[in-house]
């Protein structure tokens, strides 16, 4: 191979090498999670990397799992990379006493890599 090629190749390798979703970025996801209008404190978040789809069990086929403090009705999902993601919350709804759960897909954009992006996470019973 000569000197060009393998440039070429080295330089190709490098940008498909590359992650794209996951951790080890900078973008932080806060997730306020909300049944109706009522603030749920205390959730617990599941995400699921490189996809925009409900996982099959979104309890045992996760990535990375976040709890929740039990007096904040917000969870950080802190250092991840731009891409595609799903957000499932699970908690409990002390106004209407009943567990809720729910969740969405995410994309975080090559633009938005290094900032902090709040996003409503529907609940319901």
């Amino acid at each position: 191979m000569d000197k060009k090629n393998y440039i070429l190749f080295s330089f190709l390798l490098l940008i498909f090498s590359c992650r794209k979703t996951g951790t080890g970025g900078d973008a932080t996801i806060v997730a306020n999670i909300k049944h109706h209008a009522t603030a749920i404190k205390g959730a617990t978040v599941y995400v699921k990397f490189d996809t925009d789809e409900y996982p099959s069990n979104p309890t045992t086929d996760y990535d990375l799992k976040i709890v929740g403090a039990s007096n904040e009705s917000h969870v950080h999902i802190e250092g991840l990379l731009y891409g595609k993601y799903y957000l499932y919350a699970e908690g409990f709804d002390s106004t209407d006493m009943i567990a809720v759960k729910g969740g969405l897909p995410v994309k975080i954009k090559w633009s938005k890599r290094k900032k902090e992006i709040d996003i409503d996470v529907p609940v319901a019973e």
